[in-house]
């Protein structure tokens, strides 16, 4: 597999991560779902760890990687992330803030050396991770006010994939159902074109690319405020290649 830039089109003139050949996911079982819920992944709603990890694991040895997971915030406070090329949070309705656990400062550290991070969200019936997605990328560099923006949850559209978020011969588009937008994305950018909603842009998929982040001017964050990307009908191998690529190398 080669990420160079045959496979995007274009050349990496900044970093390329890809010859660390681990990826960590993570997630906390303490969340903050809808109504409060603080033992959601308890649930039927989909789980981080045999429900999301088992996807990107494939994804990610099928492109050559060891993929990791870590069940807790404790574990990771603990966790050499420097072996890791990139960094998947996979806990969407898992906010730092409020965690005993806190892991905003290790992370800060991984990012400020170089490293890449995909940060999965959900919509506003998960504020309080929402929420704090845009408070890390804030503290990151990432822009002032970063925010989500509630749409109806029934809203599902089939977007235009930026062409340099894009592997050759993959699709052009990627569908999402029931996502959070970024109204505001800072110093991002968006990796697909916007929903149209009310007269504004709406985006439910930003990268903070290298040399974006003022306090991390050689690491990278892309976050996606929809899961379901990742399983269910609307499951698109393609677009989370696109983003291992994309972590590696932008």
């Amino acid at each position: 597999m080669s990420f160079n830039a045959s496979r995007l089109g274009f050349w990496f003139k900044q970093i390329n991560r890809a010859y660390k050949r681990r990826i960590l996911c993570f997630y906390d079982p303490l969340t903050f779902g809808p109504e409060g819920d603080a033992d959601y992944y308890s649930g039927p709603d989909r789980k981080p760890n045999t429900d999301l990890y088992p996807v990107i694991q494939a994804r990610g040895n099928a492109l050559g990687f060891e993929v990791d997971l870590v069940s807790n915030f404790s574990t990771l406070l603990s966790t050499d992330l420097t072996v890791y090329s990139h960094l998947w949070d996979l806990g969407y309705a898992t906010p730092y803030i409020g965690n005993p656990n806190n892991p905003t400062s290790k992370l800060l550290t991984y990012i400020q050396s170089g490293g890449a991070m995909f940060i999965l969200g959900e919509n506003s019936a998960f504020q309080p991770r929402d929420n704090a997605i845009g408070t890390f990328v804030e503290a990151l560099g990432g822009g002032a006010n970063i925010v989500e923006g509630s749409i109806d949850f029934n809203y599902q559209r089939t977007l235009t994939l930026d062409s340099q978020f894009r592997l050759d011969n993959s699709s052009s588009q990627v569908t999402f159902a029931r996502p959070g937008v970024f109204t505001n994305y800072g110093t991002g950018t968006p990796m697909t074109g916007p929903f149209p909603l009310t007269g504004e842009l709406h985006y439910p998929a930003v990268m903070w690319k290298v040399g974006s982040l003022s306090n991390c001017p050689i690491g990278s964050v892309i976050s996606i405020l929809d899961l379901n990307f990742i399983v269910g009908v609307y499951q698109d191998y393609d677009f989370i290649d696109n983003l291992i690529v994309s972590l590696n190398s932008l």
